[in-house]
């Protein structure tokens, strides 16, 4: 299959559409994480980022201090700060390819072309590689790990590079997220199975050395964060619900993701007919790769072994969530090209192929075309907010402890806002006393309803606001961001 594709000039050609296709509509408003991340490299400094942040957060800390040498070195725009991503998803590609190169044959010389082609065009991949998030960079270095893992096994390969890049690779990867970790037993299963010589396993006992000892200066704020978590699902139980749990949906979840991008429908018929006619292609070329599974094992193992023990693990602590595993992404494409390969029939193998790189163009175009499907409006709802509102007589209101990040993040200072809520976990008298302190002398409140039933399930601070005289004026919605409702007296 694509015969011709034979030499670096198309893999250059990939990786340029991988950056296109990334670039595209990458000038969203930041979402609320995202934004977060935003104000903490743009206002803390490496210290303060290493050290202090993350006991408030629940991720480890590598990824922001890779943002913020970004951000000093190009900015603080949502464009420039994304970039980062953009890059990891584009060296994502290339690695990819590299690894394919590994099972690469005469009689399969398409392969890795194929297996790029497929990673650079998937609209699940490219919508995270234009996120200011760490998941897309724990893709990449996963992908390193698994090359140079390879380079470990492969008994032509005679540097020591490659054992120095899986060390830094492993280490890397667990301080970027958590879920990752569940990576690491597949480099030990296989180990096993390749029963490796003495010399060999003290090269790979000694590559452990800087992640242990890395992991063991951070079990403090680790332990932190693992309180502070344990806290918030049993005092918050719809955080659990958000932070992803070991069910069949959220199971189900990851696959439709992975077929056809971050992309949904109100029409749920339509969604999930969608979604079933396009797992078509998908599903004929696994079962091809299933039947030759001995020789890309560890593909398999890839991208099997994290989904099954994540999803264990979530029974436990909720973390199953569709975009915590782009890092096994790879072997997804790598698989699917992999099957595709396997088909006797040219034109069949054409078919096949160009059904996968069409289910990827219009997850694509679904997700470009339309804004339903693309993040959350802030930048348009504060400016249309601070355009009209009277900065004397008016008031933002969050149902927060503070304004949300992204609202930060975007305010000129027209109008005042505040957090009505005494925390994340609103106290109904003291929030009931906030909120009347900040509506006081007010004649009109810009009530934003965003994450209400999460910090404020009971409603306190809208009821606050009616019991004093004001009616709701006006409704203005904005994707994402949700309703924003001005109260009058």
């Amino acid at each position: 299959m694509f015969k011709y594709l034979h030499n670096y000039r198309y893999l250059l050609s990939i990786l340029f559409l991988a950056l296109i296709l990334r670039l595209v509509v990458i000038n969203q408003s930041f979402w609320l994480d995202e934004a977060i991340g935003a104000l903490v490299v743009k206002e803390q400094n490496i210290v303060q980022i290493a050290t202090q942040f993350p006991k408030g957060d629940n991720h480890p800390p590598l990824y922001y201090l890779a943002l913020e040498g970004w951000g000093n070195l190009f900015g603080y725009s949502e464009v420039a700060l994304r970039g980062l991503s953009v890059l990891f998803g584009v060296l994502t590609v290339y690695f990819t390819f590299l690894i394919a190169k590994i099972f690469t044959n005469k009689k399969k010389v398409s392969y890795p072309l194929f297996s790029a082609l497929l990673l650079a065009s998937s609209p699940f991949h490219i919508y995270y590689s234009q996120e200011a998030r760490m998941y897309i960079m724990a893709g990449l270095f996963a992908s390193m790990a698994i090359y140079y893992f390879l380079l470990t096994l492969d008994t032509k390969v005679k540097q020591k590079y490659p054992w120095i890049l899986f060390s830094l690779s492993i280490t890397a990867l667990v301080f970027i997220d958590y879920v990752p970790v569940f990576l690491l037993p597949l480099f030990w299963l296989f180990a096993f199975i390749k029963k490796q010589k003495k010399d060999w396993w003290i090269k790979f006992l000694l590559s452990h050395l800087p992640l242990v000892f890395s992991g063991a200066l951070w079990l403090p704020i680790f332990l932190v964060q693992l309180e502070r978590g344990a806290w918030l699902m049993q005092k918050l139980p719809a955080w659990s619900r958000l932070a992803g749990g070991a069910t069949p949906k959220q199971a189900l979840l990851v696959w439709a993701k992975f077929i056809l991008g971050r992309i949904s429908f109100k029409n749920k018929v339509l969604y999930y007919s969608l979604i079933g006619i396009s797992s078509l292609p998908f599903i004929y070329s696994l079962s091809k790769a299933l039947k030759e599974r001995k020789k890309i094992c560890i593909i398999w193992s890839w991208l099997l072994v994290p989904l099954s023990l994540t999803f264990i693990a979530s029974l436990v602590f909720p973390a199953f969530i569709y975009f915590r595993f782009l890092y096994v992404v790879p072997a997804f494409y790598l698989l699917v090209a992999w099957g595709v390969n396997q088909i006797k029939d040219r034109e069949k193998r054409v078919l096949i192929g160009g059904l996968l790189l069409a289910v990827n163009i219009v997850g694509w175009l679904f997700y470009v075309g339309e804004p339903y499907q693309q993040r959350e409006q802030w930048r348009q709802a504060v400016s249309f907010i601070e355009s009209r509102a009277q900065k004397d007589k008016d008031v933002v209101v969050f149902e927060n402890p503070q304004p949300f990040a992204p609202y930060m993040w975007y305010e000129k200072g027209e109008i005042d806002a505040f957090g009505a809520t005494n925390s994340i976990l609103a106290d109904e008298a003291e929030t009931k006393q906030k909120t009347l302190s900040i509506i006081n002398n007010r004649q009109g409140v810009y009530y934003f309803e965003y994450l209400h039933d999460l910090s404020d399930p009971k409603g306190i601070v809208v009821q606050t606001i009616q019991d004093v005289g004001f009616g709701k004026d006006e409704i203005f919605d904005f994707i994402g961001v949700g309703q924003v409702t001005y109260w009058t007296k």
